[in-house]
């Protein structure tokens, strides 16, 4: 199916062709988004796995991170680093967005994107200490990338006209980001054959996901009126890291 390929190649690196479609087709992709979590995740916990038989739990950790990265194309991380630096300016909306747009990246933006690859590593760690590695990396692989579709349908773009998201806004429809939150909810049901603490660990990274990324969206309304491809990359980076500390937490005493 196109839009299954479209949606790999508009998230990923992998090798699936040059497939072409316009707006509604790239929009259509969006329902698919989830199962490339999960391809992701199989993926990432593979080289993990592979790491933890050759090396200490922190190389394997560093390894499946640099896998997760490499594959992604850094795609998330470069919106991360163009928040961070529009976050450092003052003045307009528009002078922010400027920053933003430019395709170099600044010194704090390379300083917070590396700081950031440290915690999550760090987190991996903690995960693999916890027993908890597989469903932290299918919980956060999956669920960062299941609410796209809505956050493109329902945000408003902060450059009407101008940018990917605001070539998508206007062709997303209701039941392309329904079926995509369908599809990425269903994709959690494995949890339930790992016990009930399980899913309550994802539960709660949900929920954290989810307050958090409201509330890093109203903070952008504020500054420059809107949403970005940058601030949704960086919206998936903010929640993948809340999961995966959801799932490496101790918990026991």
């Amino acid at each position: 199916m196109n839009e299954l390929r479209l949606a790999f190649a508009f998230l990923t690196r992998l090798p699936v062709g040059a497939p072409k479609g316009g707006a509604r087709e790239n929009a259509i992709a969006t329902r698919f988004f989830p199962l490339v979590g999960v391809a992701l995740a199989l993926l990432v916990f593979g080289v993990h796995t592979l790491g933890a038989r050759l090396f200490d739990e922190p190389v394997a950790a560093i390894l499946a991170l640099l896998t997760w990265s490499a594959v992604t194309g850094g795609l998330h991380l470069d919106g991360l680093a163009d928040c961070v630096d529009g976050l450092a300016v003052t003045g307009t909306a528009s002078r922010r967005l400027q920053v933003m747009h430019d395709p170099r990246i600044g010194g704090l933006g390379a300083a917070a994107v590396a700081g950031w690859m440290m915690l999550k590593a760090a987190l991996l760690v903690d995960c693999a200490a916890e027993g908890t590695i597989v469903p932290a990396l299918w919980t956060a692989l999956i669920l960062a990338r299941t609410p796209l579709g809505f956050e493109l349908a329902e945000g408003e773009p902060a450059t009407p006209g101008h940018g990917l998201f605001a070539w998508l806004h206007p062709e997303l429809r209701r039941v392309d980001w329904v079926t995509a939150i369908v599809l990425g909810t269903a994709l959690m049901a494995p949890l339930v054959s790992l016990g009930m603490p399980m899913v309550v660990r994802a539960g709660v990274g949900a929920l954290l996901a989810a307050v958090s990324t409201l509330a890093w969206h109203l903070g952008w309304y504020r500054r420059v009126g809107g949403l970005t491809g940058d601030i949704l990359g960086a919206a998936v980076e903010l929640r993948e890291v809340v999961i995966l500390a959801a799932m490496g937490a101790h918990l026991h005493g």
